[in-house]
């Protein structure tokens, strides 16, 4: 079987000082954050199945309370994914390629992902205020809808910094200016 060996020497590690270190530290603190939410979940769910097999009572809303933290928390992984490079890419088309023509692919990705993020920012915010106005709530626990979604918003800013971040770092490399 064919293994994928990382190559040490073409790792990008992210910042460590200034602002780029700063939005590392925000980035990788919210990614724990969201992971800590998924954790929650589990727990919530352990006890929701026992109480419901064993005892007749389930935790009331737990699929409403899944589905939102769900959404909150893997929400939160798309910023650190992008900080690190680590979405998913097809590079079999582009070995061929010299390192500064995959830059340039790589800063086209990096910048469309940067205009879906503030997309995604703009038109979430827009919902938020929209749910909070029309008093939208869950339809069993009844819990307002624009608290979840509020949630998600600073995990699309975090997004748009970090591909703005890597769109400009790949412009670097595809125009020969080494960072």
């Amino acid at each position: 079987m064919a293994e994928l060996v990382p190559d040490d020497a073409n790792v990008d590690t992210p910042p460590t000082g200034g602002v780029l270190g700063l939005l590392s530290t925000v980035v990788t603190g919210w990614a724990m954050a969201g992971g800590m939410v998924f954790c929650a979940l589990v727990v919530m769910s352990i006890v929701s199945i026992v109480g419901r097999k064993l005892f007749a009572t389930p935790i009331q809303g737990d699929m409403e309370i899944l589905m939102m933290g769900a959404a909150i928390g893997s929400a939160a992984f798309l910023p650190v994914c992008e900080l690190h490079d680590h979405h998913i890419k097809v590079d079999a088309l582009t070995t061929w390629m010299s390192e500064r023509a995959r830059a340039a692919l790589d800063a086209l990705g990096h910048g469309l992902l940067l205009g879906a993020a503030v997309l995604l920012t703009w038109r979430t915010g827009l919902y938020v205020e929209e749910a909070k106005e029309s008093m939208e709530v869950s339809p069993l626990l009844l819990i307002p809808i624009w608290w979840c979604v509020l949630l998600i918003v600073p995990s699309f800013v975090l997004l748009a910094l970090t591909a703005l971040h890597r769109t400009m770092h790949s412009l670097n490399i595809a125009m020969g200016v080494k960072a």
